[in-house]
């Protein structure tokens, strides 16, 4: 049954007002989780300023809705500030944190701050190691165009909208959910959709999958029984999380995917360009509906299908939920196609240039799937800017055998997030070991100059390309250069 609109975000409002929270301090807050927050909480009517040391699309979006931002941490920062909402990403010798902790400020976590705005809502949340900002933009869209207005938070930009997080006037609150360190424990909605988990961020669970996996069973427990779990049983983790315990999880269980078994199952995927098509039939109904994407990839037949289920389950109309599919334009670094250039050579030909936000061989080994599946006489050219020593470390053979299918491989050096160097987890190592399986010709970048980096690529180039840049580091800035500097539309 679909709820009626009510601005329920009054009672967070009316609660924090009576204990003299007026100011909000966002330390890291260009980040897309905290940016999404702090946009929120200003048009709640709250006074939110923050620090980031880069600027960025967020910050700079954030600086129109006159939140004052300051380049550097500063403990002079949080004069009369009453609340301080801190990044995963910062660390305890933080001086605005330890001044903050001096003046008795309080501190939450940025989960912490999600769960209470979620609190007095119909809380919606998308979890899984991949997918989830892509689901969770086609949700916002379906609701947003059936007429349900929601509050959301993502951890991407939509391209059609350029939003990455909103107030809405209804109930539902839509959020992707990181499970990255534990944090989605803190929160608590009515409805969750699990993607799918694999071995990611592991070592914030003693780099053991199994405690992962527990982790998500403990965090589907916590949906009600009057709650829905949508599950994509593809995923050989979530088939047996699924399997194993759905007897003591109480809510509703909606299960998805090519599996066979599915509820919803999809079958006949079509693909040709930014186009995919396929069906899917409500098994326990036995209803038969054709899906229709702008946008290519397996990946996404996947996340449209988990965005079609959770929305046909709170009562919208299957006409309605199609054509906003259809409509989805997507996510800006999912498989972001940029355009096609033309070389400025002296011999005729163009190069399709892509940006990719995936990070983990799972998701660059789909982004290569799809690009040749959608181009395969061209030459395809990946740059790939590792992120984390952690996750080199922890899925380097991995990484080795999904790097060594593409036509020709860059290099770049770890982006490292804030961590420390592990020794044989870094470019040089996967260099070397590519190179030996000879399936592909890797080319080491040393330099961190972008006129550097992208001279080396422009040679290569052969006028027939795909030229992908990957990763989840500063690597959208290196493509921009790339575009503006060495190629013209």
């Amino acid at each position: 049954m679909i709820h009626k609109n009510i601005n329920s975000n009054i009672s967070l409002r009316e609660i924090l007002k009576i204990n003299n929270i007026n100011h909000i301090y966002f330390i890291g807050i260009g980040g897309s989780g905290m940016g999404g927050l702090a946009t929120i909480l200003v048009k709640l009517g709250y006074k939110v300023s923050g620090s980031d040391l880069v600027s960025n699309f967020i910050t700079k979006k954030l600086i129109l809705l006159n939140v004052k931002i300051y380049s550097k941490h500063d403990g002079n920062n949080l004069k009369n500030v009453d609340l301080v909402v801190v990044s995963t990403a910062i660390k305890n010798d933080n001086p605005e944190l330890i001044i903050a902790k001096k003046l008795n400020i309080i501190i939450i976590s940025r989960a912490q701050m999600l769960a209470e705005l979620m609190r007095f809502n119909y809380g919606i949340t998308i979890t899984g190691t991949h997918g989830k900002t892509t689901t969770t933009a086609m949700i916002y869209e379906i609701f947003k165009s059936s007429g349900l207005d929601p509050t959301f938070v993502n951890g991407g930009i939509i391209k059609s909208s350029g939003l990455y997080a909103d107030l809405g006037l209804s109930k539902y609150f839509i959020a992707e959910a990181d499970e990255s360190d534990k944090s989605f424990l803190k929160l608590n909605p009515i409805i969750n959709i699990v993607t799918n988990i694999e071995n990611e961020h592991l070592e914030y669970y003693d780099n053991n999958i199994e405690i992962l996996k527990s982790t998500f069973l403990n965090f589907l427990k916590k949906i009600p029984f009057y709650g829905c779990i949508i599950i994509c049983i593809d995923n050989k983790n979530n088939f047996d999380l699924f399997n194993k315990y759905k007897h003591i999880l109480k809510c509703k269980i909606i299960t998805y995917g090519f599996n066979n078994n599915a509820d919803i199952k999809i079958s006949n995927y079509r693909q040709k360009r930014y186009q995919s098509k396929f069906n899917l039939l409500k098994t326990k109904e036995n209803t038969n509906l054709k899906i229709e994407l702008t946008i290519p990839g397996l990946h996404n037949a996947l996340n449209a299908t988990a965005s079609f289920a959770l929305s046909s389950y709170i009562g919208l109309k299957d006409s309605n939920i199609l054509k906003s599919l259809k409509n989805f334009g997507g996510v800006k670094r999912r498989l972001d196609i940029l355009g096609t250039f033309i070389l400025k050579k002296k011999f005729q030909g163009n190069v399709i240039v892509i940006d990719d936000y995936g990070h983990h061989p799972t998701e660059i080994n789909m982004t290569i799937h799809t690009i040749k599946n959608n181009w395969p006489n061209k030459n395809l050219i990946m740059v790939f800017q590792p992120h984390k020593y952690t996750r080199t470390k922890n899925l380097l053979e991995e990484f080795v055998k999904t790097l060594s299918n593409v036509n020709l491989l860059f290099l770049l050096k770890v982006y490292s997030a804030r961590e420390n160097y592990i020794k044989n987890a870094n470019s040089k190592t996967l260099y070397r070991k590519i190179k030996k399986l000879e399936k592909t010709h890797p080319i080491l970048i040393r330099s961190n100059k972008y006129n550097d980096i992208a001279s080396e690529i422009y040679l290569k180039l052969t006028g027939n390309d795909v030229l992908v840049f990957q990763g989840a580091g500063d690597i959208n800035n290196i493509s921009a250069f790339f575009i503006k500097n060495k190629l013209k539309q």
